[in-house]
Formats: structure tokens, C-alpha cells, sequence
């Protein structure tokens, strides 16, 4: 993005506290998109972007996503813009601003609310896919 099962805050915790801090949030966004990084350059590619299977399922224009994504217009996304996208998704799921997710805080995915730009608001892919997209690994399956 997100929207995984019930305990699913708990799957990339890694201090184990229930929860889903924003670095931690981070890391398993980072993690779940660089699958798609198939020439293992460490960015994605408008190509691999598309590749994604959640491309495929995509309401809203994969192309026009990726593009509003790539914020130094480099066509690529690097590590720095997934952080920027982890956090705005972050910032949205963390309703009650206590800077952490827990399982509450996310909502269920069929009908995932967005954000004003069209954007996911659950965690999965939707800071630029729709809330079709399967939720970031936070080590639970999306309930759909």
C-alpha cells in the first residue's frame, strides 16, 4: 500500500512489541516492492512496475501511479521515494498519531478507504495503486 488479516502488525515487528513502528513499516514496504526489482538494481523501473501482478489488477493507471511516484522524474523509484511513499501510508493508517500501526489501525480491504489523491489509505500499494493492490508483507495474508 494494506489491509492483512488480524495479527498482521505483528509480522515485520521486529521488537517485538505488537506494532508496526514507521521504520519497521518501511522496511516491509521496501522489502515487498523490491520483488519486482528483477535486474536487482535496487530501484523499480517503470517495466518492472507494470510487471507486478497488482498492476494487472490496477483500477487506477499503473503508468500515471508510477509516474506520480517518481518525484525526481528519474523514471526509476529508488529507496528515498518507496520511504516517502511507506510514510505517507504510514501517516494515513496511523489514525490515532501514537507514531505506530497495530492491527486496529487497519482497515479491511474490500472498500479500503484512500486518500485524496486516489491512494490507497490501508498500506498497500495504493499511495499510487488502488485498494485492489495485495497489502505490503507485514507477515499476514490480505483479507479480501
Amino acid at each position: 500500500m494494506l489491509c492483512p488479516a488480524a495479527g498482521a502488525a505483528t509480522r515485520g515487528d521486529t521488537n517485538g512489541d505488537g506494532r508496526l513502528s514507521l521504520t519497521e513499516f518501511q522496511t516491509v514496504t521496501q522489502k515487498r516492492l523490491m520483488h519486482a526489482d528483477k535486474d536487482a538494481d535496487g530501484k523499480l523501473s517503470l517495466q518492472e512496475w507494470l510487471a507486478r501482478p497488482a498492476a494487472a489488477k490496477a483500477k487506477n493507471d499503473p503508468t500515471k501511479q508510477f509516474n506520480r511516484l517518481d518525484a525526481n522524474k528519474d523514471s526509476q523509484l529508488d529507496a528515498a521515494e518507496i520511504e516517502e511513499l511507506a510514510k505517507r501510508r504510514f501517516a494515513a493508517l496511523d489514525k490515532n498519531a501514537d507514531g505506530s500501526i497495530t492491527d486496529e489501525e487497519q482497515p479491511s480491504r474490500k472498500g479500503a478507504p484512500k486518500n485524496p489523491d486516489g491512494t490507497a489509505e490501508d498500506g498497500s500499494d495504493g499511495a499510487a495503486m488502488d485498494s485492489n493492490e495485495e497489502a505490503p508483507e507485514t507477515g499476514q495474508q490480505s483479507a479480501k
